[in-house]
């Protein structure tokens, strides 16, 4: 899923009017939202093992940055999850 990639403004109520921490967040609820029907699904298959990660963070303003094309902690520093479903 791509919810969290830029541009995700619009995930606010009314569109927002630029990518911040807030639609970042809103970005993630929608995606936490929808995790459950997608296991489910995938719970109705064969044993599956499921990898879930981010290819990247982002930042909105730390250090002065905005973005994520530099080597900041934030960055490089994603979540990681690892699940077996249908077994």
């Amino acid at each position: 899923m791509a919810a969290l990639h830029q541009p995700n403004h619009f995930y606010l109520p009314g569109g927002g009017p630029r990518d911040s921490v807030a639609s970042h967040a809103a970005a993630l609820r929608y995606v936490d939202a929808h995790l459950p029907r997608l296991l489910r699904a995938l719970a109705r298959g064969a044993p599956v093992f499921v990898v879930m990660c981010s290819d990247h963070g982002t930042l909105y303003g730390e250090d002065g940055h905005v973005g994520h094309r530099v080597a900041h902690p934030i960055v490089t520093t994603v979540p990681y999850a690892e699940i077996v479903v249908g077994a």
